[in-house]
């Protein structure tokens, strides 16, 4: 008998017992709602879709001449005002306006879902972010002392993150000039529009190389609160594109977070990633495998559809009083549960 092999076909890759292909997490504006409607201050913490209501722009719009439906969408309305020169003002005004209301929120001191998010994956793993808010980076600051914690990537830039264009350096912290004595500087923002070169910037072009990477290798991808809008559809097929690549999409877990009414909307934009047997739908952070198996998730899978052998549900997250605690927790998921029997 014949046998014939799909090359487009692979099992983890895995070495000393160790899975070595990361587990890739994309977040989008709804991770943020998600972690905290109101920030350490009580300012609010907006959906794109309702910025210009938030920080207070709808009159300026109003006095470009968009209506009340236009502003609905306010995606949309970028994309058509983006690098327009009669619209050259209004959009510095918009960028300016979004940087400096992002740049003053602040996580609570408590935990919150991008604590929890931060220390559910390891150093070989990413989360892709497409948010401008300074969250992932606040609680990667405030975790870093755990350490063995994801790569974190920023395809349409962050307004955390500061720059050094001569040296290529990305700056996490509070420092102000780069070792070679320039000040840094902001690192681009960029919004969903339908197209984007991007190489226009060399630090965001490097943000979707670095993306690519993990994406083409990624034994896992979850999807929180990112709604892959329509007006985004270059970068959707860029992600498409690195992700075929992995070649495991048969055995790999596609984990979707969001909210119950966008179920069936999400699945259909998402169907190209993933195979229908290996797709996870979750209404919380508290349904996906990263809550329930930190640190091991994809090696938990693993081991039960590849090795027959399922581990003790016993490393499930909790709701912890204090950041302390949660830290101490991921500290106990030692180096040996991570390898596979």
């Amino acid at each position: 008998m014949k046998m014939s092999f799909n090359n487009e076909y692979r099992l983890p890759n895995i070495q000393n017992k160790r899975l070595v292909d990361p587990h890739v997490v994309i977040i989008g504006a709804g991770a943020s709602l998600a972690a905290c409607q109101f920030d350490k201050n009580s300012n609010q913490v907006p959906l794109l879709k309702n910025i210009h209501h938030v920080l207070g722009l709808t009159e300026k719009l109003k006095q470009y001449g968009f209506s009340n439906e236009e502003m609905q969408d306010f995606e949309l309305l970028y994309s058509g005002i983006h690098e327009v020169p009669k619209y050259a003002e209004l959009q510095s005004e918009l960028e300016s306006a979004i940087y400096e209301y992002f740049q003053k929120l602040e996580l609570p001191e408590y935990p919150t879902y991008y604590d929890y998010l931060l220390l559910s994956l390891t150093q070989k793993d990413a989360i892709i972010s497409f948010n401008w808010d300074p969250f992932l980076i606040q609680a990667f600051r405030r975790n870093f002392c755990v350490g063995n914690i994801p790569q974190l990537i920023f395809p349409h830039g962050n307004t955390a993150i500061r720059i050094c264009y001569d040296c290529h350096i990305k700056e996490y912290g509070d420092i102000s000039k780069c070792s070679c004595g320039k000040e840094f500087s902001r690192m681009p923002l960029l919004f969903p529009v339908e197209k984007k070169s991007y190489s226009d910037k060399s630090i965001i072009q490097g943000e979707w190389y670095r993306a690519q990477w993990f994406l083409s290798r990624a034994a896992g991808i979850t999807v929180f609160g990112y709604g892959a809008p329509d007006t985004d559809v270059e970068a959707i097929a860029l992600m498409k594109n690195a992700y075929t690549e992995s070649k495991i999409k048969q055995i790999a877990p596609f984990v979707i977070i969001n909210l119950p009414s966008e179920e069936q909307e999400q699945k259909k934009k998402w169907k190209r990633f993933f195979s229908s047997q290996m797709v996870l739908y979750c209404t919380s952070f508290e349904d996906s495998m990263l809550w329930r198996n930190p640190r091991v998730s994809l090696e938990t899978l693993f081991d039960a559809i590849l090795q027959q052998h399922p581990r003790e549900q016993k490393g499930s997250y909790i709701h912890f009083e204090d950041l302390l605690s949660l830290q101490k927790f991921a500290k106990s998921i030692s180096g040996f549960e991570m390898y596979f029997d």
